[in-house]
C-alpha cells in the first residue's frame, strides 16, 4: 500500500521553504538597501562639489565694482550666515549683472536647505520701497545641511574674521552706484593738473616749456573699491554625524585703471 506525507512533514517542509525565502528576501532587501545609501552618497557629494564649483565660478568671475557682504541670516539669529554679492554676474549664464545671495533655510526635517538666489540688474528704486522688474530666482542646492558658515581673512588684522561688510545691502549699492573711488592721486585740496607753461624761476631761461620729466607726469588714476573686498574666504559645511568639510577660496583684486 502507498504511504503519503502526514501533516508534521508537510508542516516542516513549508517552515523550511518559508524560512529559505524569508532569507532571499532580507539579502535582496539589504542589497537594494546598500545601493541606494550608495547612489544616495554618490549624489550628495556631487551636490556639494557643484556647489562649491560654483561659488569658486563666482568668485573668479567678480567684476571690478562687484561687493561681497557676509552678514547674520534672519530668522536664525547669528548661528547662520548669508553671503551677498551687489553687481556680481549671474551664476545661470554668467553674463547678466545682478544680486547673488547664498543663505539657507529651514527645512521641514529640522535640517538646513542651502540655496543660491539671483536679481537681475537694473533694479527700479521707489523713493520709499524697491519696486523689482524682475522677480529673483532662487535655486536650492543642498539638503539635509546641519550648518554652513563663512569667515573671511582680514589682511588689517591677519585673522579671520565672521562679518564682512556687514551693513552693505546691495540693494542700497546699487541705488548709489558709488563702488569705485579714484586713489593714487595727490590729497584733496592740491592741484591736480601740471602747469608747463610758467617760467620756473629756479630754472635757466628757456626752460619753460621743456617737456616734462618722468617726476612732473601725474600719476596713473587707479579705481578701487569703496568696500573692501577680502583675498581669502573660508566654507564650512557640517552635515548630521560627520565632521565639518572646509574649502578655501582666493579673491580677485578689486582694482582697476580708471
Amino acid at each position: 500500500s502507498r504511504r503519503g506525507f502526514t501533516l508534521l512533514e508537510m508542516s516542516i517542509v513549508l517552515l523550511i521553504l518559508a524560512l529559505l525565502v524569508g532569507a532571499v528576501f532580507g539579502i535582496l532587501q539589504s542589497s537594494l538597501q546598500l545601493a541606494d545609501n550608495v547612489k544616495a552618497e554618490s549624489d550628495r557629494e556631487l551636490r556639494i562639489q557643484k556647489f562649491v564649483e560654483l561659488c569658486e565660478n563666482a568668485f573668479n568671475r567678480l567684476p571690478p565694482d562687484a561687493v561681497i557682504s557676509i552678514r547674520p541670516q534672519k530668522g536664525f539669529g547669528s548661528q547662520q550666515q548669508m553671503m551677498e554679492i551687489a553687481f556680481a554676474l549671474s551664476p545661470f549664464d554668467a553674463a547678466t549683472p545682478g544680486i547673488v545671495t547664498i543663505g539657507s533655510v529651514a527645512a521641514k526635517d529640522g535640517s538646513l536647505e542651502v540655496g543660491v538666489s539671483f536679481e537681475e540688474v537694473p533694479l527700479n528704486f521707489a523713493s520709499t520701497q524697491r519696486n523689482n522688474t524682475t522677480r529673483p530666482v532662487e535655486v536650492p542646492l543642498l539638503r539635509g545641511i546641519h550648518s554652513m558658515h563663512w569667515r573671511v581673512y582680514d589682511p588689517t588684522t591677519q585673522r579671520w574674521v565672521d562679518q564682512w561688510n556687514e551693513k552693505a545691502v546691495a540693494a542700497d549699492i546699487i541705488k548709489s552706484g558709488q563702488t569705485i573711488t579714484p586713489t593714487g592721486l595727490p590729497p584733496t585740496g592740491q592741484n591736480l593738473s601740471l602747469n608747463l607753461n610758467v617760467t620756473n624761476p629756479t630754472q635757466p631761461l628757456g626752460a619753460a616749456n621743456s617737456p616734462a620729466t618722468p617726476q612732473q607726469q601725474p600719476p596713473q588714476s587707479l579705481g578701487t573699491s569703496i568696500y573692501p573686498r577680502p583675498p581669502m574666504l573660508e566654507l564650512t559645511l557640517s552635515e548630521n554625524g560627520e565632521e565639518p568639510r572646509r574649502w578655501i577660496f582666493w579673491i580677485p583684486e578689486s582694482v582697476v585703471p580708471q
